[in-house]
């Protein structure tokens, strides 16, 4: 039961990020303030999202090998 716990909590923190990184996703793709921005700050944005990206995939993968 422990497990199963730890395993319903790893898909809602996968829910919750993939929410953002979508969210930040669609900012960088469709929102004209982004444009505005100052080159290094679209850059770091980039960059975190790529994060985001890979933590979520890693979840995914954490839950796969856990069920």
């Amino acid at each position: 039961m422990i497990m199963n716990e730890h395993v319903e909590r790893m898909k809602d923190e996968h829910k919750e990020i993939c929410t953002k990184t979508n969210a930040l996703n669609a900012f960088i793709h469709g929102n004209k303030i982004f444009k505005a921005l100052d080159g290094s700050e679209q850059a770091r944005m980039i960059k975190q999202c790529g994060f985001m990206e890979s933590y979520a995939d890693t979840l995914e993968t954490r839950i796969f090998v856990a069920e």
